[in-house]
């Protein structure tokens, strides 16, 4: 069959373009898009594209072709007709942007503007929230979906309210497409892709025109048997018409008249007869034409079910060639490995080769013949060794680098408290293990001078040499090859005694952390800190500390609750314990108390945490609870609502809390400590852009120490830089430092 070029894509709620690939094979598109700000942003990325059309409309089941009122959200693309939906559930901060008001076509209306074609290759992808199944399932109870080759589906059922449920769209749509393919990015939303099936069309045709002639034939069966009833009341009367005569011929001529009278009634009734029996005649003609008929369509279908299973062998020829593929496949692993053997083969002759060199070596110390002529090759041959020896010593740095690290280790191991004794048994085993491969090194070192010294050798036998011909050339190859060889295997041995140091380093800090946790829980009955890839690092984790304890600082705030806040907690308790003059953490019943002096201050010395994920939220109260932590910490949960300053992002719900602790600060100058270490990345790029906003509406005139973790990626560093900006547009003077690590982090230090 073939092949039809793409004629007309017809694509409803295309949005503002930014997810739809382009694609120049259609000869003609029509983006339909009623948000007006989606339609513009269509205008203005299609107008070079001279077959593409922009409707600013939408299509409804129940517009009437009358203006409806669409709602956008903040979400865009979740924006509507309908406005009574589930979309609060899922997404609790999504908010009501505005109310337009939209010109709205029926599907019926906009096939008839489309005026397609159905036998071009046409196309129809339907993404309206709420009324795409509705849609699909009106064109297709109207016949209009044949007009389409191949239709794309967007059904996101647990969104919206649906009249029609997606197996019931499904079923309708079997009977002329077949579901090829079923995705779901998300999952709320599920992307089906249908391809018009010819034959199925061809069928439910055929099926069709069977049974309206079923129907017909029903009927005049129907009115043939009415004929026949009416003729034999008609015989009926006559037999009493000629009973009625017998018993009367003694009559008199009147008698006589009523009789001829009879007879002429009787001959128009024959009459009648002849007429009906002539249309009974035609109707059995028409029924013949009509199983003739039948029979054509019982043919055509035959002709199907043959096309159908031509098809079908078609596939398992197919079926044949893919088992064909996989053997060939097969073959050629196996050929892989036939050449992995002649591989080996090459290694084993490379080592006869090594061989025959040293054989070359013996004939060359019975050659007498001097090579004067050769001396500006044998330059050349000394340049080579000048290189290697360069490459010996890069690799003498590089091992070098190796051992001042392990050293920078032994400082780390060695640094460790008093309580690690028990352990440096184990670090002793450890530093030997390092020892060791730098005996390697050493080993290795002394491999390369004996080879170079072996080099050398050979230019002083090829300088002592009186004889040159073929065998000098074919010597300096293998020297060649020799050295190669040589230099590649002390790079091979380099490179794998880096790695071994590498993970023998990383392993030894593993165990470095564990035993400190141990000797930790062992000796202060507390469970200790445990960092990961997602939370702050150890790194940040010790700055803070320092930042805590050589501050005093009023308040700690902190975005995105975690680890972190235990460790900021413990760090105030500990703090506390040191600054008594301004204040004191005093013991109440062996737990800790956070209240200051009332006289001297109305807020307690305390970690302010926020955090918009309700299970992490539980999982941190939890654990601070089991810390004894929880008096300390006020852990408040925010959900993500949009910000006031910047409608368009999502930040913590802290504007109340922040107010509060705003109007308990008026009038005095306080030191204030802030981690931004969330919220993630998503559901928005930036998302820990609005931090220092919300801080300066109500701490502008304070002290302010703001961290920012995550500094190493590319959304924290712009972050920064917009940072930047609103201080010097504020008149704010600050200064910064980067902590640098495997995940930097930014300090600023706001108003010093």
């Amino acid at each position: 069959m073939t092949q039809m070029q793409p004629h007309t894509l017809v694509h409803i709620g295309a949005g503002d373009g930014s997810n739809n690939a382009k694609n120049t094979a259609w000869q003609k598109q029509i983006l339909i898009e009623p948000l007006p700000t989606a339609a513009e942003a269509l205008r203005t990325a299609t107008k070079t594209e001279p077959n593409t059309e922009v409707w600013e409309l939408a299509i409804s089941c129940h517009g009437n072709n009358q203006p409806a009122p669409f709602t956008e959200y903040n979400l865009a693309g979740y924006s509507g007709l309908q406005a009574d939906n589930n979309l609060s559930e899922l997404y609790p901060g999504i908010k009501v942007m505005q109310q337009h008001t939209v010109t709205t076509l029926t599907p019926a209306a906009l096939l008839n503007k489309l005026q397609l074609v159905a036998q071009e290759h046409n196309k129809l992808i339907i993404h309206a929230n709420g009324e795409t199944a509705a849609i699909a399932h009106a064109l297709a109870a109207q016949g209009q979906l044949t007009q389409f080759a191949e239709l794309e589906i967007n059904l996101a059922s647990e969104l919206y309210h649906q009249e029609i449920t997606a197996a019931e769209l499904s079923t309708l749509l079997e009977h002329e497409f077949d579901l090829v393919k079923s995705t779901q990015n998300d999952p709320e939303v599920t992307v089906q892709h249908w391809q018009k099936n010819q034959h199925k069309i061809t069928s439910n045709l055929l099926q069709q025109e069977l049974t309206q002639l079923q129907t017909k034939l029903e009927q005049s069966n129907t009115q043939l048997a009415e004929q026949q009833q009416h003729t034999k009341q008609l015989q009926t009367k006559l037999e009493q018409s000629n009973a009625q005569l017998a018993e009367r011929q003694q009559h008199t001529k009147q008698l006589q008249t009523k009789l001829e009278q009879s007879n002429t009634q009787l001959a128009e009734q024959q009459q009648h007869t002849k007429q009906l029996q002539t249309k009974l005649e035609q109707s059995n003609t028409q029924l013949t034409e009509q199983q003739q008929h039948t029979k054509q369509l019982q043919t055509k279908l035959e002709k199907s079910n043959t096309q159908l299973a031509e098809q079908q062998q078609h596939t398992k020829q197919l079926q044949t060639k893919l088992e064909q593929s996989n053997t060939q496949l097969t073959e050629q692993q196996q050929h892989t490995k036939q050449l992995q053997t002649k591989l080996e083969q090459s290694n084993t002759q490379l080592a006869e080769q090594q061989q025959q060199t040293k054989q070359l070596q013996s004939k060359l110390e019975q050659s007498n013949t001097q090579l004067a002529e050769q001396q500006q090759h044998t330059k050349q041959l000394q340049s080579k060794l000048e290189q290697s020896n360069t490459q010996l010593a890069e690799q003498q740095q590089q091992t070098k680098q190796l051992q001042s690290k392990l050293e920078q280790s032994n400082i780390q191991l060695a640094g460790s408290e008093e309580e690690l004794t028990k352990y440096k048994s184990y670090f002793q085993n450890r530093k030997k293990q390092h020892e060791a491969a730098e005996q390697q090194v050493v080993e290795l070192t002394q491999q390369l001078n004996s080879a170079n010294e072996q080099i050398n050798q050979l230019t002083t036998q090829l300088q002592q040499q009186q004889q040159a011909g073929s065998k000098l050339s074919e010597l300096e190859q293998k020297m060649e090859q020799l050295f190669a060889s040589q230099a590649e295997q002390l790079r091979q041995n380099t490179n794998a005694l880096g790695q071994h140091v590498t993970k023998m380093h990383a392993s030894s800090n593993r165990q470095w952390q564990a035993a400190l946790a141990v000797q930790h829980s062992l000796s202060f009955g507390e469970q200790p800190l445990q960092f990961s890839d997602t939370s702050i690092s150890p790194e940040l984790a010790q700055h803070l500390i320092t930042l805590v304890q050589n501050n005093n600082y009023d308040l700690i705030i902190e975005f995105g609750s975690g680890h972190s806040t235990s460790l900021l907690a413990r760090a105030l308790l500990s703090q506390h314990k040191r600054w008594q003059g301004n204040g004191q953490l005093a013991l109440k019943n062996n737990e800790p108390q956070t209240q200051l002096v009332p006289s001297e201050h109305d807020l307690p010395k305390r970690v302010i945490s926020f955090e918009h994920n309700k299970n992490y939220h539980q999982q941190t109260q939890q654990s601070l609870q089991q810390q004894g932590l929880s008096e300390v910490v006020e852990l408040v949960h925010a959900p993500l609502v949009n910000c006031t300053f910047s409608p368009e992002q999502l930040f913590y719900d802290c504007e109340p809390k922040l107010q509060q602790l705003a109007a308990l600060f008026e009038g005095e100058e306080k030191r204030i400590l802030v981690l931004v270490d969330g919220p993630s990345a998503e559901p928005t790029a930036h998302s820990r852009t609005p931090a220092l906003p919300a801080l300066l509406n109500h701490f502008a005139r304070h002290r302010l120490d703001v961290v920012l973790d995550d500094h190493h990626r590319d959304s924290e560093q712009q972050s920064a830089e917009q940072w930047r900006t609103q201080l010097a547009e504020r008149s704010l003077s600050f200064k910064e430092h980067i902590w640098a690590g495997d995940k930097s982090a930014l300090l600023l230090s706001i108003n010093p």
